[in-house]
C-alpha cells in the first residue's frame, strides 16, 4: 500500500536510486522521477497506464537550470520565467540534444516548470536534479490535489507520496511555447491570465498546437468514473432523483442527490474542482450534473477541463 510521508530528503534518496514519489505541487500532485533515468521515465508510463506519445514536463528547482535541458532560451521565455517562476507556468523550449526523447515523447522539444510549491521546492533541492512529473493518476482519471487522492488512484502500490497538503491551485499549469521559427503560443490553459501571458511575452499567443503533442489534451481526460453531464439549465427531471449528484457554481437549487457548491469565484472553484469530482465520485452515483461556469476568461481553463471531464447537455 501507499507510504505517506513528509520527509523530502528520503523520498529524494528513493529518487535517486530509480524509485517514483508522488509530490505536491501548487497544481496537482505528480508521479515524479529522476528525468535523467530511462527506466524510470517508463515506470511512469507504465504505473499510469499513459501513452509514451506524451510528453512529460520536467521539474526544476531554479530557472538558471532550464539551460541545462533546452538548447536555447529566448529572451520572451526569460522574461516570463522572471514574471511566473516559481509557479503554475510550463514552458516548451527547444531541448538539448542529451535530454532523453522518452521524456519528450520523440519531439525535440521540452517542457520545463519550476514549481512553487514549498514541499516540491524542498524535494526539489534536496534531489539536485529535473523531475519529470505528469498527475499522480491513472491516465485520464480525475487529477490528484491530496495525497489521499493519490492513494486512491494507486492503492495496491508501494509508492511513497510526499504529502504537502490540499493543492493551493488546484487546475494544471498554464503551457507556453516558444520554439524557434514558430509562433508563441498557448497549447494548455491554466490559471495564470492569458492577458498576462501576453503582456510579458509582447505577443498574442496562437491557440493551435501547430503539430506539438502536449500533456492534458486528450478529448477525454480529468475523467470521474461516474457519467458526467455539463448544463447550462438543469434538467428537470434530474432535480428529483436521490442517485444524480450535483456540482453548482453558486447558483445552486434544491435537489434531491448529494450536491456542492464551489461557488463563483474562478480560483476557488478551481482550487476545488477536483476534491470535488473525487467526492461525488466515490457515492456510486448513476450520473453527476455539472454546472457550467460564466463563459468569460477567468473561467477558460476551468472550461476546458470540465469539456474533457463531462459530456455537454444540449
Amino acid at each position: 500500500m501507499p507510504h505517506l510521508t513528509q520527509n523530502a530528503q528520503a523520498c529524494a534518496a528513493r529518487l535517486r536510486a530509480g524509485h517514483l514519489v508522488a509530490m505536491p505541487t501548487e497544481t496537482v500532485y505528480g508521479l515524479a522521477a529522476d528525468a535523467c533515468q530511462e527506466a524510470a521515465v517508463q515506470r511512469v508510463f507504465e504505473l499510469k497506464g499513459r501513452p509514451s506519445s506524451n510528453p512529460l514536463i520536467v521539474h526544476l528547482e531554479r530557472q538558471e537550470q532550464a539551460e541545462h535541458w533546452a538548447s536555447t532560451v529566448p529572451a520572451a521565455a526569460r522574461r516570463l520565467m522572471e514574471a511566473f517562476w516559481p509557479g503554475p507556468l510550463t514552458l516548451v523550449l527547444p531541448a538539448r540534444d542529451e535530454v532523453s526523447r522518452c521524456v519528450t515523447a520523440g519531439q525535440d522539444s521540452v517542457a520545463l516548470r519550476v514549481p512553487a510549491h514549498p514541499m516540491a521546492r524542498a524535494l526539489l533541492a534536496a534531489f539536485d536534479g529535473g523531475l519529470v512529473a505528469p498527475s499522480a493518476n491513472r491516465y485520464m482519471s480525475i487529477s490528484p490535489t491530496s495525497a489521499g487522492h493519490v492513494a486512491q488512484q494507486f492503492p495496491d502500490s508501494d509508492l511513497w507520496i510526499l504529502d504537502g497538503g490540499a493543492c493551493g491551485v488546484g487546475l494544471e499549469s498554464s503551457i507556453v511555447s516558444l520554439l524557434p521559427g514558430d509562433a508563441p503560443r498557448l497549447l494548455r490553459r491554466g490559471m495564470l491570465p492569458r492577458a498576462s501571458l501576453e503582456a510579458v511575452i509582447g505577443q498574442p499567443l496562437e491557440d493551435k498546437a501547430g503539430g506539438l503533442r502536449t500533456p492534458g489534451q486528450h478529448h477525454r481526460h480529468y475523467a470521474p468514473a461516474t457519467p458526467a453531464l455539463a448544463f447550462v439549465q438543469p434538467p428537470v427531471h434530474a432535480i428529483a432523483s436521490p442517485r444524480c449528484g450535483w456540482l453548482w457554481c453558486g447558483q445552486p437549487l434544491p435537489c434531491q442527490g448529494p450536491a456542492l457548491d464551489l461557488g463563483d469565484d474562478p480560483k476557488a472553484y478551481a482550487a476545488g474542482l477536483y476534491a470535488a469530482l473525487y467526492q461525488l465520485d466515490a457515492l456510486g452515483l448513476e450520473h453527476l450534473y455539472i454546472q457550467l461556469p460564466p463563459a468569460d476568461e477567468a473561467w477558460a481553463a476551468i472550461h476546458d477541463r470540465l469539456a474533457r471531464a463531462s459530456q455537454r447537455l444540449a
